[in-house]
């Protein structure tokens, strides 16, 4: 009686883990499949973000400042604060291990697709460039839906003028837009 029990328990798992698989792999086989995202008039490859080459002096310097603010919450009785920016720093440093993925960027006549994300032109309220070159060159997006959100891309090697010659026919263009405070605080110091 315990053995057949067993043994049907050991058939479900099996069926449940089977039915899982096909799944899963009827739902990859649906978010990859071709559609009309996939018929670029402009597609290039760029990395998912920008990674910041930091030498010795940046890694000692960092590690001395966090050190420092660590120990400050500690003698002052502050040990959550010590503990929040210790989690912090471990969060980060895990984070920065992997290095970005290259995404392929295509435009085309419906919308925007980044890597398996596909934005529905109806969805961009707006979008704007920014070219300081060398230092950024990327493309930024305004998205609505539940939430407003926007998205950077980087523009890597494609010419900007191409991309917005192509974009300005779909969507408006946000002129006047510079490079957020934040975000030239996190390029200048290697964030």
């Amino acid at each position: 009686m315990f053995t057949k029990i067993k043994t049907k328990i050991k058939d479900k798992i099996k069926e449940h883990k089977l039915f899982s698989a096909r799944r899963k792999e009827h739902l990859h086989m649906i978010h990859n499949a071709p559609s009309e995202y996939d018929k670029a008039v402009i597609s290039w490859i760029a990395p998912e973000m920008i990674r910041h080459d930091r030498g010795i002096v940046w890694k000692i310097l960092v590690s001395l400042i966090s050190a420092t603010i660590i120990a400050g919450g500690i003698v002052y009785n502050s040990w959550t604060f010590s503990l929040a920016v210790a989690a912090f720093i471990v969060v980060y440093y895990l984070m920065n291990l992997e290095h970005p993925k290259d995404v392929e960027i295509k435009l085309s006549e419906i919308g925007i697709k980044v890597g398996t994300r596909k934005y529905p032109f109806s969805r961009i309220r707006f979008f704007w460039i920014i070219y300081e070159h060398p230092y950024v060159k990327t493309l930024n997006l305004r998205i609505v839906g539940e939430l407003v959100a926007d998205i950077t891309i980087q523009l890597n090697h494609q010419n900007s003028s191409e991309v917005r010659n192509f974009l300005i026919e779909h969507i408006p263009e946000l002129e006047g837009q510079s490079e957020k405070i934040t975000d030239i605080f996190l390029r200048l110091f290697k964030i």
